[in-house]
């Protein structure tokens, strides 16, 4: 699959590792995956992942031995064609180098061959490069990236991502079953951002508001639920679960997985793959809310 066909699948026409930044280890095949659509993924060690902002499923090469429930920063997977002269300088031939690429300090985009080259072959990344008006700059290893990402207070262990996400049939037995706990890991991780969510939900018509999707939310609850939102914004998930008796780590994770199955009749927080579905976008509205209170205090 080419980068512009690749692009058709990106939500809003980004890359995974822009939109989320961060992902959260599901599982880790130190073999690589024979049927991976990715042919770089067949024979290198690959894992899978949940972005961090968006939830996006995600496969790539990690630059390091990982294991599942780990915070990994999202490099991108860049493919290059490099020409290289034969032995006597005269005919040509043409090399596919896989570079790990981050952003860094000064807009400035650093790379990090995956491909094994000679002098030869990296000066003639070198002048690919050049060519296309100097847009990255080669490191010699890993832990140069990871000391870019370290500068940024994001995790120093680095996986390459394609332009491609994954779907949920695409993730592994072992993905599949990590999945609840990881999305646990990153609601716990950032509380004060998910309560938002319980500031803001409201209702879908006038027959049905959003946290009756909510197993064991009924009217009567909600009622009081409502009530006191009124009164005093919720600041933990603890308020919240006293009121509206529900475990709000535990509802948001499976909400959320349910989505990721494409089972859900409403889209909270992850975007459907069709747009027939009805998404309500309160990923959007919960920074919207949780940003303007940050800015207030």
């Amino acid at each position: 699959m080419d980068e512009q066909e690749a692009r058709r699948g990106g939500t809003r026409g980004q890359h995974p590792a822009a939109l989320e930044v961060e992902a959260v280890i599901l599982d880790y095949i130190p073999q690589g995956l024979y049927n991976d659509q990715h042919r770089e993924h067949r024979d290198r060690p690959v894992a899978q992942a949940v972005g961090v902002r968006r939830f996006t499923l995600l496969d790539g090469i990690p630059l390091a031995d990982v294991e599942p429930f780990q915070r990994v920063t999202l490099a991108r997977s860049v493919v290059r064609t490099i020409v290289l002269p034969d032995a006597r300088g005269q005919k040509i031939r043409r090399q596919t180098v896989l570079l790990a690429c981050l952003p860094g300090p000064e807009r400035l985009v650093y790379c990090y061959s995956l491909t094994p080259l000679d002098r030869t072959a990296s000066d003639a990344l070198a002048t690919t490069i050049q060519e296309e008006g100097g847009w990255a700059l080669i490191v010699d290893s890993p832990a140069e990236l990871s000391k870019i990402a370290q500068e940024k207070s994001l995790s120093p262990t680095l996986l390459v991502v394609p332009y491609t996400p994954l779907k949920y049939n695409e993730l592994t037995d072992i993905a599949k079953n990590n999945l609840g706990e990881a999305l646990k890991t990153i609601i716990a991780a950032e509380e004060k951002f998910y309560v938002e969510f319980f500031n803001v939900a409201d209702a879908i018509n006038i027959r049905l508001h959003v946290l009756e999707l909510f197993k064991g939310v009924g009217k009567k609850t909600l009622a009081n639920f409502l009530d006191r939102r009124k009164q005093k914004p919720f600041e933990s998930f603890e308020e919240v679960k006293k009121v509206l008796k529900i475990d709000p780590l535990a509802s948001l994770a499976e909400k959320i997985g349910e989505e990721l199955r494409g089972e859900a009749k409403y889209y909270l927080f992850v975007e459907p793959e069709s747009q027939e579905a009805p998404y309500l976008g309160y990923l959007e509205k919960m920074r919207k809310a949780y940003y303007s209170k940050r800015r207030a205090q």
